[in-house]
């Protein structure tokens, strides 16, 4: 898997989308191959783990699923967690489970990936609507 993440920057209010409520966010981008046809199932169980606690634990709070023919696209919008409780959480058996049952279906993108922080990519440009200037009045 390659992973990307993009923070929002301190202080910058992201909304969850589930309860409305703002708050620190980042956004984390997963790229990983997929086995074609195989979107259901990896649907299926991210389901299953988004039904546990471990969406909770890891602050994950937004997910949407992507594919273009054999590259899955994992965006994820994340409170700001501790890191001490995030690295106890990737060792919790429910995230080694998922990332079992994910093994059937999807692998790394690149062939060099040893961890996710092998992946990190970063992002080259954000844009905000919230962020943006309005000039109003006429010109001349």
């Amino acid at each position: 898997m390659v992973t990307a993440q993009v923070s929002r920057g301190a202080g910058d209010p992201g909304v969850d989308h589930a309860t409305g409520e703002r708050g620190p966010m980042s956004r984390l981008l997963i790229v990983s191959r997929i086995i074609p046809g195989a979107e259901g199932r990896v649907a299926q169980i991210y389901s299953e783990s988004d039904a546990t606690e471990l969406p909770g634990l890891t602050g994950v709070r937004h997910r949407s699923l992507y594919s273009l023919h054999d590259v899955c696209v994992h965006l994820m919008e994340t409170a700001d967690v501790d890191p001490d409780e995030l690295a106890a959480a990737r060792n919790h058996p429910l995230f080694l489970e998922v990332n079992e049952r994910l093994s059937a279906h999807t692998s790394p993108y690149l062939p060099t990936w040893r961890s996710p922080r092998d992946a990190i990519a970063g992002c080259f440009y954000t844009w905000n609507a919230s962020d943006a200037v309005t000039v109003t009045g006429a010109a001349g």
